[in-house]
């Protein structure tokens, strides 16, 4: 008799919905985890017990805690950070599972990009490759379409003020995570961009080359942004500390008002590019706010210091205009 599996997986902000359909398209029982909370993250932070593992270890083992606790088996978790520790968390998590009684769960990694077919064969191994390229490619477009929608392009001559945002993708893509930061600065008639949407983590070797056309992205900037990055830092930092820098530089050459950086607390590649994205904005007088997230940060604070940063902006942004008028 077949194993029953009880699929569910940690959420990954606007992209929550995407994954529950490809759990509900495996032909399993899919729980659903709820909405990460401060006792999601202490959940996970006792299980791990460790203070220098990063937020987004300590949220998704906690909605691992709490998905078990509704009768989960199988659990998703994310994998191709390259040499960033995330994608080692799911071994630390399922020990952790063993020790908290959850014998029975089994934490699967899957790869971003075409090894996902694979691992998605993995959970269950009767799928045929058919169906889970069929899944694939079904997942992969919903991706696609929905960052078109969350990320509209950002027009260059624009009076608003253009703020781009870098740094780790789960802080950056999670809402519950970073305090739902980029609504919040949007609310204050700021024009976003995100330099992490999913689809370029995903297809980043075929934007880089330009055999797909990134949205909103400029491939000249940032091909000169990509080379100028190297002379900066000429290694493989790992996670998403290139990206950081090259969008740093990216943004500096279109002319953006101001840079967000966003990162989980000990997040090793952002804090050590981080000297350098600060070097990047003195350089090219682009200020730079970074915000660093764990279990101790609270929102009034970060409330005030986006309005400080805006209010500035703003300020700058006008008298610029009025310069120019006069001019």
């Amino acid at each position: 008799m077949a194993r029953q599996i009880k699929l569910a997986c940690p959420r990954f902000g606007p992209y929550t919905e995407i994954i529950n359909e490809l759990g509900i398209a495996l032909d399993c029982e899919f729980i659903e985890t709820p909405l990460p909370t401060e006792r999601t993250v202490e959940k996970g932070t006792r299980a791990l017990m460790s203070e220098l593992m990063c937020l987004p270890a300590k949220v998704t083992l906690g909605s691992m805690i709490e998905a078990c606790e509704l009768g989960a088996t199988d659990l998703i978790m994310f994998d191709s950070c390259g040499l960033c520790r995330l994608k080692t968390y799911w071994i630390l998590q399922q020990r952790a599972l063993r020790k908290l009684g959850y014998h029975n769960a089994t934490i699967h990694p899957i790869r971003l990009g075409w090894a996902t077919i694979w691992d998605i064969r993995k959970i269950d191994p009767s799928l045929s490759i058919w169906k889970a390229l069929r899944l694939f490619y079904r997942v992969i477009k919903q991706v696609v379409e929905l960052d078109k929608r969350l990320w509209p392009e950002i027009q260059e001559e624009s009076n608003l003020v253009k703020i781009g945002i870098i740094g780790e993708i789960y802080t950056v893509l999670e809402p519950t995570i970073n305090m739902n930061l980029v609504e919040k600065i949007r609310k204050m008639d700021v024009l976003v961009h995100n330099s992490l949407p999913l689809s370029y983590f995903i297809f980043k070797p075929l934007y880089n080359y330009g055999l797909l056309k990134r949205n909103g992205v400029d491939r000249q900037a940032f091909i000169k942004a990509k080379k100028l990055a190297h002379r900066y830092f000429p290694k493989e930092i790992g996670g998403h500390g290139n990206e950081s820098i090259i969008h740093t530089i990216y943004y500096a050459l279109k002319k953006f008002d101001g840079i967000i950086h966003l990162l989980p607390f000990p997040c090793m590649p952002e804090s050590t590019v981080a000297p350098i994205i600060d070097d990047v904005g003195h350089e090219n007088n682009i200020p730079v706010l970074r915000v660093i997230f764990d279990t101790h940060t609270a929102e009034a604070g970060l409330d005030t210091r986006l309005e400080a940063l805006i209010d500035i902006l703003k300020r700058k942004k006008a008298a610029a205009y009025k310069i120019e008028r006069n001019v």
